[in-house]
């Protein structure tokens, strides 16, 4: 197989850039996801695939929720952040503010739409194991069209 041509397909199927965060012990924090998709309509199932050497992988997966954020095509500089966490506090992720859902879940406050999910399975495979989630709430702020890898000049895959 002609590795080039591999990466270049692979790179085809889009993308979205997602803040997925969860709580780690009495603070919260946050890692980019872009290997996620809706798997089932009933119930509602969405599938992560998180890196599996990255410190997230090991808090979400000591977690039952996750809160995943879908932000804005403007946000760009905002998820650019996501991927180093450096600065958390009790309220704030590297300067972002965020809240704490009744699920436990921090959810970011200038994020137009938000799914918090129970995870219900995690299958290790592979370098990104793959969280099943079910949906257990929706919160849109604001209709707008989501972050995708097309609209950066950021390559993940392949």
């Amino acid at each position: 197989m002609n590795l080039t041509d591999k990466k270049t397909i692979l790179r085809k199927i889009p993308s979205g850039l997602f803040i997925v965060t969860a709580k780690d012990g009495k603070r919260g924090t946050g890692a980019v996801i872009s290997f996620t998709t809706q798997i089932s309509f009933d119930p509602v199932l969405i599938a992560l695939a998180i890196r599996k050497d990255s410190r997230f992988y090991s808090v979400a997966k000591a977690n039952d929720y996750l809160a995943v954020h879908l932000p804005s095509i403007e946000q760009q500089a905002m998820v650019a952040s996501f991927f180093k966490i450096k600065d958390i506090s009790d309220n704030s992720i590297n300067g972002f503010e965020f809240h704490w859902s009744d699920l436990s879940t921090p959810l970011l406050d200038d994020i137009p739409m938000i799914l918090e999910v129970k995870i219900t399975e995690i299958i290790e495979k592979g370098d990104h194991p793959v969280f099943i989630c079910e949906v257990v709430n929706a919160i849109l702020k604001e209709d707008v069209e989501i972050l995708t890898m097309a609209d950066t000049n950021w390559h993940y895959g392949g």
